[in-house]
């Protein structure tokens, strides 16, 4: 217990008396002190005595330490005489190899196995005694320099090692050099020495004067302590060790979170309201803490879980350690249909409303141990525990659209009110919360899009052509600026001599990591981003131009023309025909050989800014072919209003009329209509011979298809009109 001061037997401890006939009070939270009953002054004192005590032993221990030092100074000493031995047994040993090497030198019988040993032994010694110098006053450096000469001296003479093998005859002359460079190495031995003996000497000196310094003033410090010690100990009551290391834990208790903890002191003094204080204090954060964890945690308006809370109930599921129960999870997303009609109706005051009651009758549809979250607005979610199949989320979704049966009442105004849900899973291929709450959140969209109020599990293969979806339109934007476009040329031949008369343009997507991609799959999301508009001006820039260098490069190609399709949405905007414009009146393209292909569908979406935009297009001098003609459902009031020069049939009239005579029919009326109104005609989709004999029999003039040719890049198209070509043999 912190700060106590009792014994095991329930009486005062030595730290404090109490006065006769009073007890100690346990001071906890909420609880008053009364008056005190002892002062701090007696368990000062006692401490302060105890100080005194411990600097007195201080004191002593300072002085054994000292002299301790001396010891080892006079310890030091020794193994500088030490060193001093070392020189003079290494001098005696490069004498003794000096005169067997001058006797070597003059041929006097010597034995070389024992000078080769006498070598090997002083080089043992030189590194002994290396090993054994300190660095200090360079007496290591000078060994290794001693030990350098040495060997030089002798090698310069033949007496190093296996020089000596061939060492013959007299060398007296070399005598002499051998004596100096014996000499340079006695030097250098002698200056080690006498170092070795003034470094004993000046640490000697040293430590002498050291230990005198150092006695005198602990000394002198000990008897300033002893003095303030005896001073502060009528001054100085305000602490004791105990109480204070009890509020101490106390405050870092508190500050590691744990608000509940209070303390208890069993004295009447300073201490005891200053503990008091902190149980007050410690009360007031702690209820703080507790407001301030359920406000980060919950909804303020409907008093739900928050996104905060939510987030963190599904992240528990995703620890390694989790255990595979607590894993099956599945995640409701709930939509109000409609609220902003209520925010519009009844104003937010009325929304707000209308969601306080909507939680509660969601609240009213879960588990003890599920978890309802607001997430904003009037989306909310559910994590249905326990449910390893979807038959518990389901089951409460169900439970969810009963209870919202009954209408709503906001003041005098009764709503009905339905939602749209959707349902996931945890599944093990789910890395992290945001996956589940974007499958959930993807599901209710997929509910909304299929009618509101209804109840839609995730579906993932919808989710991944979303995602494909959404990455497509996020690397559109760099499509043409990173040069991924290009266009493949499908020719457009004569159907009665096989003659290549013109080229429609196909753009292709050259997709980083998708490969190539057909139109189909990249077209309708260019128009959702507006992508559409740089697209098919570079496709109108370069198709216009590469037809126009084939015309420059081939005689027979003179009157090639080449089809580009247009999206309505690049017609109503003003900028963008402008640019058009531009392109078209450039003379590299060449207008007057260029068909602009407009969709009758698209077409009649917006029949009246598409008319006005193509006609002033015409006017450049490009001719207009009005594309999949017959699936557009457009009045012939409104093709006679059209400024087209060319109808391209549909490719399903064809597919069917070789089977179908109602088909063949309408193929046949078509025909004729384009010929009553001077309009050039075109069948798209010929894939084999039969449809070919048919067009060819009622009279179709231009066609396209597998069956004449596929779609190719350039350089094909480029060889397949240099050979000139014929697609189809010429009728018989």
């Amino acid at each position: 217990m912190a700060g106590a001061t009792t014994d095991g037997h329930g009486d005062i401890n030595s730290f404090g008396t109490g006065k006769p006939g009073t007890g100690a009070v346990a001071v906890g939270t909420g609880d008053r002190l009364p008056g005190r009953t002892w002062s701090l002054k007696t368990e000062w004192s006692r401490a302060f005595a105890m100080m005194l005590v411990a600097l007195l032993v201080g004191a002593l221990a300072t002085v054994v330490g000292v002299r301790g030092v001396g010891d080892q100074v006079q310890e030091t000493a020794a193994r500088l005489q030490g060193e001093s031995e070392v020189i003079a047994q290494l001098r005696s040993a490069l004498d003794a190899h000096e005169q067997a090497g001058l006797q070597l030198l003059s041929n006097a019988p010597v034995d070389r196995s024992v000078f080769l040993q006498q070598q090997r032994d002083i080089s043992r010694r030189f590194d002994e005694a290396i090993d054994y110098l300190p660095a200090e006053r360079d007496m290591r450096a000078a060994a290794a320099k001693a030990r350098a000469q040495w060997q030089e001296g002798l090698a310069e003479r033949g007496l190093w090692g296996d020089q000596m093998q061939t060492l013959t005859g007299n060398h007296v002359a070399e005598s002499p050099g051998l004596d100096a460079s014996g000499a340079g190495v006695r030097a250098l031995l002698d200056g080690i020495q006498r170092s070795a003996l003034e470094a004993m000497d000046s640490g000697l000196a040293y430590s002498a004067e050291l230990q005198q310094i150092v006695i005198a003033a602990r000394s002198a410090l000990f008897g300033l302590a002893a003095a303030g010690v005896v001073y502060f100990r009528s001054r100085m009551v305000k602490f004791l060790i105990r109480p204070v290391e009890g509020l101490h834990s106390g405050v870092l208790k508190l500050k590691a979170g744990d608000y509940s903890h209070r303390i208890d002191v069993v004295r009447r003094d300073e201490l005891g309201e200053l503990a008091e204080a902190f149980n007050s204090m410690a009360a007031a954060v702690h209820d703080s803490h507790l407001a301030l964890t359920h406000r980060a945690t919950h909804d303020p308006l409907t008093g739900l879980a928050n996104r905060a809370a939510l987030t963190e109930r599904l992240a528990k599921s995703f620890h390694p350690g989790t255990a595979g129960k607590s894993r099956h999870e599945g995640l409701l997303f709930v939509d109000v249909d409609d609220f902003k009609d209520v925010n519009d109706s009844l104003g937010h005051e009325g929304g707000d409303a209308l969601l306080i009651q909507l939680a509660n009758r969601l609240q009213g549809c879960v588990r003890s141990h599920d978890l309802a979250a607001r997430l904003g607005g009037d989306e909310f979610a559910i994590v249905v525990g326990d449910d390893a199949d979807g038959s518990v989320t389901a089951a409460i979704a169900e439970r969810i659209h009963d209870a919202l049966r009954s209408p709503f009442s906001v003041g005098e105004v009764r709503l009905k009110v339905s939602v749209s849900m959707g349902a996931t899973l945890h599944r093990p291929e789910t890395v992290e919360p945001a996956d589940l709450l974007r499958q959930a959140d993807f599901a209710m969209y997929m509910a909304k899009q299929a009618g509101k109020g209804r109840y839609q599990r995730f579906d993932a293969e919808g989710y991944d052509r979303m995602a494909h979806r959404a990455a497509l339109r996020a690397d559109l934007a760099a499509a043409v600026p990173e040069r991924q476009l290009r266009i493949d040329y499908q020719p457009v031949a004569d159907l009665r001599t096989g003659e290549i008369l013109g080229l429609e343009a196909l753009v292709r997507w050259n997709h980083p990591t998708l490969g190539l991609l057909e139109p189909a799959e990249f077209v309708p999301l260019a128009e959702e981003t507006g992508d559409i508009e740089e697209i098919g001006r570079w496709v109108l820039a370069t198709a216009s131009r590469q037809a126009a260098r084939w015309r420059a490069s081939m005689g027979h190609c003179e009157n090639l023309w080449v089809s580009i399709n247009l999206s309505t949405l690049q017609l109503p905007s003003p900028r963008n025909l402008d640019a058009i414009e531009r392109i078209l009146m450039d003379p590299a393209a060449e207008a007057d050989k260029v068909v602009l292909e407009v969709t009758e569908t698209a077409l009649a979406s917006s029949i009246d800014g598409g008319i006005t935009a193509l006609h002033r297009l015409k006017a450049v001098g490009v001719r207009i072919a009005i594309d999949d003609f017959g699936t557009g459902y457009s009045s012939l009031s409104t093709l006679a209003d059209l400024p087209a020069d060319i109808l391209k049939i549909d490719r399903s009239f064809l597919a069917a009329s070789t089977s179908d005579a109602a088909s063949a029919a309408m193929l046949e009326g078509i025909l004729g209509l384009a010929h009553k109104l001077n309009l050039e005609a075109i069948a798209e989709g010929i894939e084999d011979a039969g449809q070919l004999a048919l067009l060819r029999g009622l009279g179709c003039r231009m066609g396209q298809g597998y069956f004449l040719s596929r779609p190719g890049p350039a350089p094909i198209i480029e060889a397949l009109l240099a050979a000139g070509s014929r697609l189809q043999p010429p009728v018989a």
